[in-house]
Order: C-alpha cells, then sequence, then structure tokens
C-alpha cells in the first residue's frame, strides 16, 4: 500500500477560478496545467486499453485526451498573450525612454553650446582686459619715465 502512495503524484493545488496572464491555470477534472513539465506530461502519456477492438474504451480515453489537450493549448494562448503584453509594455517602455534620451540629449548639446559660447566671449573679455591692462602698464611706466628724466632735469639745472 506505502509503495502505490509513493507513485501517486502529488496533490494538486487549489484551483484558482479567474485565470490572468500572470497566474494562467485551467483546470479539467484533475489536469493542472502550470509548468512545462505539466504539458510534457499530458504529451508523453500513453492511452491505455485493455484489447485492440474496444474502441468505445479507446473513444473515451480520446475525448479525455483531446480536452487536455485543449485546455494545454489554452494555456500557452494565455501564457503567449501575457508575454505579448508583456513585450509591448517592454517596448513601450523603451521606447518612452529612448525618446526622453533624445530629449535630454538634445539639452545637453544645446547648453554645451551655450557654454562654449560663454567661454568664448570670456576668452575675448580676457583678452581685451589684458591688452588694457598691458596698455595701462606701458602707460605708467611712460608717466614714471617723464617724471623720473623731469627730475634728472630740474637735478641738471642746479
Amino acid at each position: 500500500m506505502s509503495s502505490r502512495n509513493q507513485n501517486r503524484p502529488p496533490p494538486t493545488p487549489v484551483f484558482d477560478p479567474t485565470p490572468s496572464p500572470s497566474n494562467v491555470r485551467f483546470f479539467l477534472g484533475i489536469t493542472l496545467f502550470t509548468s512545462r513539465e505539466d504539458v510534457e506530461r499530458l504529451l508523453g502519456e500513453k492511452m491505455k486499453g485493455k484489447n485492440q477492438n474496444d474502441y468505445k474504451g479507446k473513444s473515451e480515453q480520446m475525448i479525455k485526451y483531446i480536452k487536455k489537450l485543449r485546455t494545454c493549448i489554452r494555456w500557452f494562448m494565455e501564457l503567449e498573450d501575457g508575454y505579448l503584453a508583456d513585450q509591448e509594455k517592454l517596448r513601450s517602455m523603451l521606447d518612452s525612454k529612448e525618446k526622453r534620451h533624445a530629449e535630454i540629449e538634445a539639452q545637453m548639446r544645446a547648453k554645451v553650446e551655450e557654454l562654449n559660447a560663454i567661454i568664448q566671449d570670456l576668452q575675448r573679455q580676457h583678452a581685451s582686459l589684458l591688452e588694457s591692462f598691458r596698455k595701462e602698464e606701458a602707460d605708467k611706466l611712460i608717466d614714471l619715465l617723464k617724471i623720473s628724466s623731469s627730475s634728472v632735469n630740474c637735478l641738471a639745472c642746479f
């Protein structure tokens, strides 16, 4: 008896009657599709029949099997719809981020151009101020030379 219990599959989880892309579950009889392993188990299922001429028994088995396959196909379709919705959501997020990136890049280019213009203006001001400073220094030197030469002339007068 205990060896029979060891061969049994684990108990099926509670059925959620509201399938959604994030929690896709279809329940038909005892068939629950929640993973690839469940699908592989269904595809690996063998038809059981006592003899070749038991058409009614085989027909009933095939009807159950076809129902399970339909459920499996619906499960995959829901799963694919969920993946497609997620993919579309990710695409729209990517497009939004790319658009935002392009806007920020354009703003940065404009700011760089503005800063370059400011730098050029400051360089011109610096050159102008440097020229004024040199001119002022030269004028002071000339005045100093005039004063010193006039004081030498004044001393020569005595």
